[in-house]
C-alpha cells in the first residue's frame, strides 16, 4: 500500500505565538506513531532545531544552503 505524503505548515508573522512549540510537539507526536517526519526550521534562531537535537551552528549546512543551491536537501536532513 502506498503511503500518503502530507505537508503541514505552521506559520505566523508574529513572534512568540507558539509556532516552534507546536511544530516540535506535532512532529514528536507523529513520530511516536511511527510516521516518518521532517521538520524544516526556517527561523535563523534555530530553536526548533535545538529542540529536536539538530546542530545549527555556523558552518553546518542547512535549509539556507539548499535554497541558494549550495547543498542538496538530502545532505542537510539529519536522522
Amino acid at each position: 500500500m502506498a503511503s500518503v505524503t502530507r505537508i503541514i505548515t505552521i506559520a505566523n508573522q508574529k513572534g512568540g505565538v507558539g509556532k516552534t512549540t507546536s511544530t516540535v510537539n506535532i512532529a514528536a507526536a507523529l513520530a511516536m506513531t511511527g510516521a516518518r517526519v521532517v521538520v524544516i526550521d526556517m527561523d535563523p534562531q534555530g530553536n526548533a532545531s535545538t529542540a529536536i537535537g539538530v546542530d545549527h551552528r555556523e558552518g553546518v549546512p542547512g535549509i539556507y544552503e539548499v535554497l541558494i543551491g549550495d547543498a542538496a536537501i538530502a545532505d542537510v536532513i539529519a536522522d
